[in-house]
């Protein structure tokens, strides 16, 4: 038997597989899924865009029984985006199922939450923070839970919720099965592990290239003052289809969405300071095109998924390679080109060193150039001024006569009223105006190729499924 058939799994769960186009098992799923099915504690490494959501979920579905009313899955995650996607990959795998699955995360509110889990719930999907609120308010019980699942354990421990995630396991009972996924191995995840786990292998899927083949990757080295200077030229030269530009906190956000805004680019800042449903709305209008360039933290940015995302743009360095990758991983999806740049100052350049040896990938350097403002560039030679005359202090330009300039003598006998009154900005907006109409052009050049190559890809796979 070949593809996931040869798992054993249920009619309904490879149906489900089957109208998601999954024809054969990743590496992670390969090794994840037999081990979950037999019931063992496991430890699962795996970078993010390997397919370790499904490495989970589909044994948690083959496991459940549709007919109990009681919550048998639980899945954690550090972020409610990440919690959001998990928990329509779960609808989607269990689309021919029985099963209902609800997503727990801060900013909804929290009594619609509790209305619906008066109703049948099967899996759970949520942050710590909501999870561990409706415990204490006891309207969310986990005494019968089957499999309890820790998506990006190292992110959660990271940012500070450890103390709630041991919280919750230990209102989970003593004989569970439990499976732990992380991008990354720690101390605290091994304690973690060690602690509420029974001898669970650990499974570690190295990929060969750690971003995708058509992304290409390049860096500028780049003051930390001309960074928005940078980042406004090359915008203008690039003139993404969609761009994605990482900074380290809110308050940059807003700054640099601020600042492209006024030159005239279509920016909105995505953070985790905004509401829910204002996220939300941020996101689908991003699929939609409605803006172009889209700035966001690491956090905010987590569980996105949006084709079409021909740039990414690092305005500041990721703290660590798992990072970047995630980053660079929001573009060249679905088999397209892609295009990610990183600004480094010039003492950031050792880390940059680290992330290649971490990604098993040279990533080349670029030199700006032609920029107001910008340093000297290393090693290239900018052309030197014409020497002065040591006596009089003049250019030689200067020490000619009045006649020998043609342009200086036009412009002293053109009659004044020759020259015509430019109204202030005018320039500036056709030029602007005309960007934005080669955008939308360019827009969609590239909605019809990837539509293009969707489709071929789904008939391909289709026909593939048929074959066998």
């Amino acid at each position: 038997m070949k593809g996931f058939a040869k798992f054993g799994l249920k009619r309904e769960i490879l149906e489900g597989i089957s109208d998601l186009y999954f024809t054969e098992p990743t590496p992670i799923q390969e090794r994840a899924i037999p081990l979950a099915l037999e019931g063992k504690d496991l430890i699962g490494q795996a970078q993010t865009g390997t397919g370790k959501t499904a490495a989970f979920v589909i044994p948690m579905l083959q496991k459940l029984q549709e007919n109990s009313h009681d919550i048998q899955g639980l899945i954690l995650t550090p972020t409610r985006e990440l919690a959001i996607q998990i928990a329509e990959d779960v609808a989607d795998l269990a689309k021919h199922l029985e099963v209902n699955v609800l997503c727990l995360h801060g900013g909804r509110d929290i009594q619609a939450q509790i209305n619906k889990l008066q109703d049948r719930v099967h899996i759970v999907v949520g942050t710590p923070g909501r999870i561990l609120d409706h415990l204490r308010r006891g309207t969310l019980h986990f005494g019968r839970i089957k499999m309890l699942v820790l998506d990006e354990a190292d992110k959660m421990l990271e940012m500070g919720f450890q103390e709630d995630v041991e919280t919750i396991i230990q209102q989970t009972p003593e004989k569970k099965q439990t499976l732990l996924f992380s991008a990354t191995m720690p101390d605290r995840v091994r304690l973690l592990a060690h602690r509420f786990m029974f001898q669970p292998p650990h499974i570690k899927v190295e990929m060969k290239q750690a971003t995708a083949e058509k992304t290409k990757q390049y860096y500028y080295v780049v003051n930390q003052s001309e960074k928005v200077e940078a980042l406004q030229s090359l915008l203008k030269d690039l003139n993404p289809y969609l761009a994605i530009i990482f900074v380290n906190t809110q308050d940059r956000v807003e700054f640099i969405t601020e600042q492209l805004q006024q030159a005239g680019y279509e920016a909105a800042a995505l953070h985790g300071g905004l509401s829910q449903n204002k996220r939300e709305q941020l996101m689908e209008n991003f699929r939609k095109v409605k803006f172009q360039y889209m700035v966001c933290t690491d956090i905010a940015a987590r569980g996105v998924d949006v084709e079409g995302v021909t740039h990414v743009f690092n305005f500041d360095l990721p703290s660590d390679p798992e990072s970047y990758i995630h980053r660079v991983g929001r573009t060249g999806r679905a088999g397209q080109e892609g295009t990610a740049i990183t600004f480094v100052s010039p003492r950031q350049k050792s880390i940059m060193k680290k992330i290649e040896t971490s990604i098993k990938q040279k990533i080349e350097e670029r030199l700006l150039s032609g920029t107001k403002g910008f340093a000297e560039i290393p090693g290239k030679e900018r052309r030197k001024p014409r020497p002065e005359n040591k006596r009089t202090g003049r250019t030689p330009k200067d020490h000619l006569p009045k006649e020998k300039h043609p342009e200086k003598a036009e412009n002293q006998t053109r009659p004044a009223q020759d020259k015509k009154k430019v109204k202030p900005g005018y320039k500036k907006k056709a030029v602007l105006e005309k960007q934005r109409q080669e955008s939308q052009e360019k827009r969609k050049r590239i909605q019809q190729s990837i539509n293009e190559q969707i489709k071929k890809k789904k008939r391909k796979e289709a026909r593939e499924v048929r074959e066998r």
